[in-house]
């Protein structure tokens, strides 16, 4: 009688050796290197904008203490040029101009009228009711 043996287990794994552990290592590290180079590199950002708002602030503040108006008008969209510049009245500045100045009324379209792209397609209309009957 012939025998055979029953098949085996595979063998178990070799344990790691010194370079995967080295390896693993080294990318744990790195890791942590890279971890705080971005924290610092936001704490480097947040100290910079707090300096430049605390700039700002003082500069401001330094404005108002001798009276002087920013280069602006006051008025956003006339700097953008999306609104047409509105010239001071009276000896006011531009901004109170902006401000004082009466809104015009813009006449609405009546709310009965149809666009006429969203009109229905007459043809369209003939081919469903050909298709319906």
């Amino acid at each position: 009688m012939n025998m055979k043996k029953p098949p085996t287990a595979a063998p178990p794994p070799e344990p790691w050796g010194p370079s995967d552990s080295m390896r693993r290592l080294q990318i744990g590290i790195a890791g942590v290197m890279a971890v705080l180079l971005l924290v610092g590199l936001a704490g480097l950002i947040g100290d910079r904008a707090r300096e430049q708002v605390a700039g700002e602030a003082a500069a401001t503040a330094n404005a108002a203490a001798t009276g002087q108006a920013d280069a602006g008008t006051g008025a956003p969209l006339e700097e953008l040029g999306v609104q047409p510049v509105t010239t001071p009245a009276d000896g006011q500045t531009p901004a109170a101009a902006t401000v004082n100045a009466p809104a015009k009324a813009v006449p609405l379209a009546p709310t009965t009228a149809k666009v006429p792209d969203l009109e229905p397609d007459p043809e369209l209309q003939r081919a469903r009711n050909k298709t319906g009957q």
